[in-house]
């Protein structure tokens, strides 16, 4: 069974989306584009590189490019069904009147913002800078948001792409900007320097993607040495500028994406505990469960009857 957490995105004609949501559960997966969720009703969980937030109306959290995340109702754990067909496991109550949950997402790619005064730091190259700063929360409260239109500029999004009028890329791209800055602003207050230099991304390109390729191979037996020839460099500066951009070591990056599969098949199959071991790449059923009890904190019996 072949799980892919990575999600494709056409980048080329749709550099960006607006549209609304009210699922239960979205699970683990990851992109190359920034995506932006804001809350409007009921309350939700989200999990970004295995830290957990929770969001209430009027909140909005940040997903970079290349981070690991997931969402779900914090609210409901039971009376949900599966929606089949699906790329990633979709869950919605089984009475829709029960359904509070409400949000908004906009998902763009760093070429549709820009910045008008070249002598400011580039907003894409700023958004960089915070994903990779472990002091730097994604998540923006409607506190910290105070009296910013967010509703409305995110209204107008909305509204943009579904009329599809001449010059709505010029209107979201303004809409856009200006949410951008105000989330910023808010960041600067948390220790962000805009002006630092933005990471260079020496992970991936047009040839090779040491993210893809790890999800893709996850299952088998990855040699960090021979993706660091792969990425034309030595062990010891692969294996340092690997852990300084993704916050993990390569080894234990390979374990948390395969864990993330793991909880694939715990939740929505009944397949043993011997069969996700192997199918998730791991030496076998005692291995799986050190490893996600190191990363979950529970055992996967455990994750499995709670049925979170």
């Amino acid at each position: 069974m072949d799980i892919d957490l990575f999600e494709y995105s056409d980048i080329l004609n749709a550099p960006f989306q607006a549209f609304n949501g009210s699922w239960e559960v979205t699970n683990t997966h990851w992109h190359y584009f920034t995506e932006i969720l804001y809350l409007k009703e009921g309350e939700l969980e989200a999990e970004v590189l295995g830290t957990k937030y929770y969001l209430k109306p009027g909140d909005l959290i940040i997903f970079h490019p290349k981070q690991i995340h997931a969402f779900r109702n914090a609210q409901k754990k039971e009376n949900l069904e599966l929606i089949k067909d699906t790329k990633y496991p979709v869950l919605k109550s089984k009475n829709d009147k029960e359904n509070n949950l409400a949000f908004t997402i906009l998902k763009y790619h760093e070429t549709i913002i820009s910045n008008i005064n070249q002598g400011t730091s580039h907003l894409s190259n700023v958004m960089n800078l915070a994903a990779t700063n472990p002091n730097i929360s994604p998540l923006i409260t409607s506190e910290q948001l105070g009296n910013f239109p967010i509703k409305t500029y995110i209204e107008d999004c909305l509204e943009e792409v579904k009329t599809w009028n001449f010059g709505f890329d010029v209107k979201v791209s303004s809409y856009l900007n200006l949410i951008l800055t105000k989330i910023i602003r808010i960041w600067l207050k948390q220790g962000l320097n805009p002006y630092d230099a933005a990471k260079i991304d020496n992970f991936s390109n047009k040839q090779f993607s040491v993210l893809e390729y790890i999800d893709q191979h996850s299952s088998e037996n990855i040699s960090v040495e021979d993706l660091a020839d792969k990425c034309g460099m030595c062990y010891s500066n692969f294996a340092k500028q690997f852990k300084a951009q993704f916050g993990r070591t390569c080894k234990e990056y390979i374990e948390f994406i395969r864990i993330c599969k793991a909880d694939s098949l715990l939740l929505y199959t009944d397949k043993t505990l011997d069969y996700i071991s192997q199918e998730t790449g791991f030496t076998d059923s005692s291995h799986f469960i050190r490893t996600y009890k190191k990363i979950k904190g529970v055992t996967p019996k455990q994750r499995r009857m709670a049925k979170k």
